[in-house]
């Protein structure tokens, strides 16, 4: 959960104390960096000014990491020591207008000057002959490429992005409660794992009950449930598959909450049409191929007992 809880920190903006610097080393006063992408390439200058340039633009990737239209899928950055003039001038070319009250501030990017990454700020690739590459990211929208990312430059996460972050945590380590319990930015699909959330609390008091027993009373059942939910989540509301962007149809939140509540509770579906479920849903569900990743998941009986309900008398 160490992870996660880093990402909810770098939300709440609270600083990283593992946050990568830029070491100073005389005689390198020429020196630049190349961000470069499938898109093209950004230089900057190893200077405060450029250095929160570069961060500046990290953080528009971050900000996008999760958008199935975006073009990176690599990043590279290059040092470039020895810098010809035609390269140093396109230094910083991002900043269209620089304010001093970012040169005052010790925020690590450009809050308050006009950045632009359009493609005629890019520098073609031949900018990078002689250069070094340090480092190399893989931003394919998968959770531990986003995370290393973000962790590794200090930057921010936008309300969106933590979605489909916890989400592809979820679907990889099962359901954690700090998912929920987060206060910074609430869990915008929390609805969704409600009932299954709290099966898992009554699952892990009765292992707490029974420190001896050999069962897990259900525990794996329910999250390799909560990683198929996930898993769904990520494919109807994102068009993610296993760490792919992969367009295809998509289910608003009402038809869920519908489809939820009709394989949790199937027998209201009896009452109110005189079928039973499996007839109303051959009828009602267009004929389409499902994958193995659009079930839906079936929901495992709670741990504690429940009421026996009262059998309502249908004259």
């Amino acid at each position: 959960m160490s992870i996660l809880n880093d990402i909810w920190n770098r939300l709440a903006g609270k600083p990283d104390k593992r946050k990568a610097k830029t070491p100073e080393v005389p005689g390198t006063e020429n020196r630049m960096y190349a961000v470069a992408t499938e898109e093209g390439v950004m230089l900057f200058s190893d200077t405060p000014k450029g250095m929160k340039a570069r961060n500046s633009y990290l953080q528009h990737l971050a900000d996008g990491f999760f958008n199935v239209t975006k073009v990176p899928e690599t990043l590279r950055i290059y040092e470039l020591d020895l810098p010809t003039k035609r390269v140093a001038e396109l230094a910083d070319n991002c900043i269209e207008k620089l304010s001093k009250a970012d040169l005052r501030s010790t925020d690590g990017q450009l809050r308050k000057s006009v950045v632009s990454f359009t493609p005629d700020k890019f520098a073609d690739r031949s900018v990078l002959d002689g250069g070094v590459c340090k480092e190399k990211y893989d931003l394919r929208p998968d959770f531990h490429n986003f995370d290393r990312l973000t962790k590794e430059f200090g930057l921010g996460i936008s309300p969106r992005n933590y979605d489909v972050a916890a989400l592809l945590y979820i679907s990889e380590n099962g359901y954690a409660g700090l998912v929920a319990a987060d206060k910074v930015h609430p869990f915008s699909y929390e609805y969704e794992f409600k009932e299954l959330a709290e099966k898992l609390g009554d699952s892990m008091k009765a292992r707490m009950n029974a420190p001896l027993s050999a069962h897990d009373f259900g525990y794996a059942s329910l999250q390799k449930e909560a990683k198929e939910m996930a898993a769904d989540l990520l494919q109807s509301e994102f068009h993610i598959t296993d760490g792919e962007f992969r367009l295809g149809a998509r289910i608003n939140r009402t038809e869920r909450a519908e489809t939820l509540h009709s394989v949790l509770h199937p027998h209201s579906e009896e009452e109110k049409t005189g079928k039973s479920p499996e007839t109303y849903r051959k009828q009602e569900a267009p004929k389409q191929k499902t994958s193995d990743r659009q079930r839906q998941a079936k929901h495992v009986a709670s741990i504690t007992p429940q009421n026996k309900e009262k059998k309502q008398l249908i004259l």
